[in-house]
């Protein structure tokens, strides 16, 4: 089974993934159960297995997704 998330935080040992689809749900993993280099903001399908999760970075969806935020703030800088 295959779902979205964006990785919201590392907490405590933990990476917190929130459901694109409902964020109110959370998905805390390990951080010694994911290999690679995961950042705050990415936004990933988590694949779970009888070995445990496999990750792939959406980079296309991560990067469009920091555009559509960068562009927010700045025009709530400009709204003075």
């Amino acid at each position: 089974m295959t779902n979205k998330f964006t990785l919201d935080r590392i907490d405590d040992g933990f990476y917190v993934f929130l459901k694109r689809d409902d964020e109110s749900e959370q998905l805390l993993i390990p951080l010694e159960e994911v290999e690679g280099n995961l950042n705050e903001g990415d936004i990933v399908e988590i694949e779970t297995n009888e070995t445990g999760y496999q990750f792939n970075v959406l980079i296309e969806e991560t990067s469009d997704m920091k555009v559509k935020v960068s562009n927010l703030l700045e025009k709530l800088k400009n709204k003075k």
